[in-house]
């Protein structure tokens, strides 16, 4: 074989098994976020189960910040990396706002790793749990930290699994870039939130808290509705995600079966899926309580919002007047993950009036409408002449009005438009339909060169709004 080919070779065989490796390092879910040492501090959690309890809560938002690590080079494998974090900021407001829990999206930096010595990949690959928190004090020593936000590490990969958090209750917390769009992100940001891994080798099968092996509120996740187990691999789990082991709980010796259903198996916080494909983005209501307890203590009042952040824009500009230029230009870009509708609404605000302020008139008459699941981000923007309406889907008494910000500005002229004639003079299907171009519709004189008549004249602008009137033309 000549010398030329058989280099050719080990190159492709080399580049093959660096493939190899990094789509397992990417796979691998495990997490590597440290396991609580210390028992529940008293009278902060009620161990409840029961929604009452989100009867006289408040809508809790927080500010979320991602960041990209890069290699000491600059490059990444991720060249989605700056979509898929909205993609992530969306999957965690649909999982987390049946809670009354919202997170605003702040932005997304990427940052080169600094050379690490002996490492040539940096922090952009993590070989060990102490190369993360090297990772993150270097970020912060460096700018690459928000201290008024939840902040998200989106570095390459890792060897102990597919993403970490700081500590169970804590600010910061890392996902391999992969996990942006998985069940992981979600699950890091339940660790910052105060949740633990729901498996265990010491929690029992007992939810009667009068039975003597009860220890459901101190051992495993400390949370009730989520059951004993020890985890969930092949050899107790089939490929329909359904529990097959007999796995039983040692107290007393009484080898008790573990009593597992489907939403076990699902659950977002399990420390590891084992490959079965099994995890969703699937949280408890005594999980959401625990979370809403944790909070309430007063961790995270530096990362904390107003709802109102939430009828912002993330990027973008609105159009005001003619001296900014073409409004075409302006387009307020809206973080996705809500469903959203831009109701029809009238006042002087040539700029979004003011969340506070709800004395503008609107309509039910969606302009434009935006499912939660709505991949395609640049379409999620505010119409002219429209108010913003966020279905909040808070479990919490007394939202208040949701339609909000109503923006209707005259400060542009229409690009194209139509007068219709209603031939016999009444509203009806007798018409004469003329279109008009830019100039046509903003003809000054446009209505005084109409012969007597009723007219309805519509006006399309550059941004999509439209606009019409009936007006009846006497001589």
């Amino acid at each position: 074989m000549k010398p030329t080919k058989l280099f050719l070779r080990l190159l492709f065989c080399t580049f093959m098994l660096n493939v190899f490796f990094m789509s397992a390092q990417q796979n691998n879910d495990g997490c590597g976020t440290p396991e609580p040492t210390q028992p529940d501090s008293d009278g902060v959690y009620s161990y409840s189960t029961n929604p009452a309890e989100f009867d006289n809560c408040e809508l809790i938002v927080f500010n979320v910040r991602f960041w990209g690590v890069n290699y000491p080079n600059g490059v990444n494998d991720f060249l989605n990396r700056a979509n898929d974090v909205l993609q992530g900021i969306a999957n965690l407001n649909i999982l987390y706002n049946q809670f009354g829990i919202y997170f605003k999206y702040r932005g997304f930096e990427e940052f080169d790793s600094p050379v690490v010595e002996g490492d040539p990949t940096g922090y952009y690959v993590l070989e060990t749990i102490s190369q993360y928190f090297d990772m993150v004090d270097w970020a912060i020593d460096n700018g690459y930290n928000d201290e008024n936000a939840l902040n998200v590490y989106a570095y390459g990969w890792s060897s102990f699994g597919g993403g970490i958090a700081d500590a169970i209750i804590s600010t910061n917390c890392g996902v391999g870039s992969a996990g942006l769009l998985t069940h992981l992100l979600p699950h890091e940001i339940g660790h910052n939130l105060g949740l633990i891994h729901t498996n265990s080798t010491s929690e029992h099968t007992t939810r009667d808290s009068g039975d003597i092996c009860f220890n459901a509120i101190t051992a495993g996740d400390r949370v009730v509705d989520t059951n004993a187990h020890r985890g969930f691999d092949a050899n107790n789990t089939n490929t329909n995600c359904e529990y097959v082991g007999q796995e039983t709980d040692n107290c007393f010796e009484m080898n008790t079966p573990y009593d597992i259903f489907p939403e076990d198996i699902i659950n977002t916080m399990k420390s590891s899926d084992n490959g079965l494909g099994c995890i969703e983005k699937y949280l408890t209501m005594g999980q959401g309580i625990r979370m809403r307890n944790t909070i309430d203590q007063g961790h995270f009042n530096a990362v904390l919002t107003d709802v109102s952040s939430l009828y912002e824009p993330y990027a973008g500009e609105y159009f005001y007047s003619s001296t900014q230029g073409n409004p075409v230009n302006f387009k307020p870009l809206f973080q996705p993950g809500f469903d959203y509708k831009f109701f029809e609404c009238s006042c002087d605000c040539p700029l979004p009036s003011d969340y506070n302020n709800t004395s503008f008139y609107y309509n039910n008459n969606a302009v434009l409408t935006i499912s939660k699941y709505e991949t395609d981000f640049s379409i999620i923007t505010h119409p002219n002449h429209t108010a913003i309406f966020i279905d909040l889907i808070s479990p919490c008494i007394a939202n208040g009005q949701l339609t909000r910000r109503c923006y209707d500005n005259y400060n542009h002229k229409p690009g194209w438009g139509s007068v219709t004639k209603f031939n016999d003079g009444v509203l009806n299907g007798n018409v004469t339909v003329t279109p008009k171009d830019s100039l046509g519709i903003n003809n000054p004189t446009l209505i005084d060169e109409l012969n007597p008549g009723l007219y309805k004249i519509e006006k399309t602008y550059l941004d999509g709004a439209t606009d019409q009137d009936i007006i009846f033309k006497e001589n």
